[in-house]
């Protein structure tokens, strides 16, 4: 009965019409959602690649920064801990960063090349040069300085630069401690915050920069699979105890993908609206046939058809028009995602962003929640028409 209902006939036919708006409406909607959503993915898993190529897994250090001592013994105790890949103790303060182009205040982070490679992709991300913090010529030790940095002091591979450490400066007359370095690469991750802000040296001399003698800031740690994360954070915390602080690649980066996670949500809540404005359509659409069918009403009453059954008859058509819509709107927009994964339709200036095209990722979890989101609202959209259509008399409707 229900189908019979929708289909178009020349009595209904601006019924039919806004039934089509309808549907419509949901497939707009469906589309809209899928296509942001899976937009924000995309820019996330960027962003996160990103993070993680640079930072590692997970960081473990002693709480308020305080210097690691005997630090050797506890990265043997690491390395033989199940599901960690790579260790690589480091030493990671501020200091001021001087050429003859200027000063730059900068993150100064001491670590070792055979360590650093483990847990980081640092080598993958150099725009020049080689990971080596050894002697280069005139005897100075090597420095591996971000690409915006570089630019912004005029350095290239083979030039000097000196790291001012505020360590011991006391009083105006304290003289810092000052070591001079040659450019043996500039990395690249595309991200300013990086770029602009850190430079790395070779563990020992960071320890006489910052006066640190045999010990370090902290080990930074890759595991298997990230997603172990937070499990063998939980793990080493009840071993080593509460003298140490364990934290993951999230915890690192918290406040941005907490923002990255509302700005998604928000979207689907704020998109789900386009859904809602549908389903006045379909209450409109459901109104106008219970007030055409109400003689059918009254004959299926009176031949024995009860409330329930009525109810369900509207009930099925509403879910009808809006099913039709999901899954045209998923259709839709899960076939411009896979056009835009594979042959980058929408491309973005390059000399702006770090991606030379809109990044896309479907994930199952968004699925799930559009498709449950779209028939929910579909379905309240029927409960007033059908309970409207049930509650109608026999005698009254037949009157009618």
């Amino acid at each position: 009965i229900a189908q019979r209902y929708l289909r178009p006939r020349r009595e209904n036919l601006f019924v039919t019409l806004i039934g089509l708006i309808s549907v419509a409406g949901v497939t707009v909607g469906v589309t809209a959602i899928i296509i942001v959503l899976s937009m924000l993915n995309g820019f996330e898993s960027e962003v996160r690649s990103r993070f993680i190529g640079f930072d590692a897994h997970l960081k473990i250090k002693r709480p308020h920064e305080a210097p690691i001592e005997n630090w050797k013994t506890m990265e043997d105790k690491l390395r033989t801990t199940s599901s960690i890949r790579g260790v690589s103790p480091y030493i990671l303060e501020k200091g001021m960063i001087t050429s003859e182009s200027g000063a730059h205040v900068a993150f100064v982070k001491g670590t070792a090349e055979n360590t650093i490679t483990e847990v980081t992709e640092l080598r993958r991300k150099l725009d020049v040069g080689s990971v080596d913090f050894g002697p280069q010529k005139n005897s100075y030790n090597g420095i591996i300085v971000g690409y915006s940095l570089a630019i912004q002091l005029d350095l290239g591979p083979g030039d000097t630069v000196t790291i001012i450490s505020p360590v011991g400066v006391t009083s105006p007359f304290s003289l810092p401690i000052a070591k001079k370095f040659i450019i043996s690469g500039i990395f690249r991750t595309d991200m300013f915050e990086y770029d602009n802000a850190y430079v790395f040296i070779s563990i020992a001399d960071a320890q006489r920069l910052f006066e640190m003698p045999d010990a370090v800031s902290g080990f930074d740690i890759k595991l298997e699979k990230i997603e172990q994360s937070w499990d063998m954070q939980k793990s080493l915390l009840q071993d080593l105890g509460h003298d140490w602080a364990v934290e993951t690649w999230y915890d690192q980066h918290s406040d941005l993908y907490s923002a990255m996670q509302i700005e998604k949500w928000g979207s689907l809540v704020l998109l789900s609206m386009i859904i809602v404005v549908a389903g006045f359509n379909i209450i409109s659409t459901l109104i106008m046939v219970v007030m055409q069918k109400t003689s059918d009403i009254g004959i299926l009453k009176t031949i024995g058809a009860n409330s329930k059954m009525i109810s369900r008859i509207f009930v099925q058509q509403g879910l009808t028009v809006g099913s039709i819509g999901i899954v045209t709107g998923c259709l839709i927009g899960y076939t411009f995602c896979f056009l835009q994964i594979h042959f980058k339709l929408i491309k973005l200036p390059g000399d702006v962003f770090f991606l030379d095209s809109v990044p896309m990722e479907l994930q199952w979890v968004d699925f799930v929640a559009i498709v449950c989101v779209a028939f929910g609202l579909c379905l309240f959209a029927t409960f007033y028409p059908a309970r409207k259509a049930s509650s109608l008399q026999p005698i009254e409707a037949l009157k009618s």
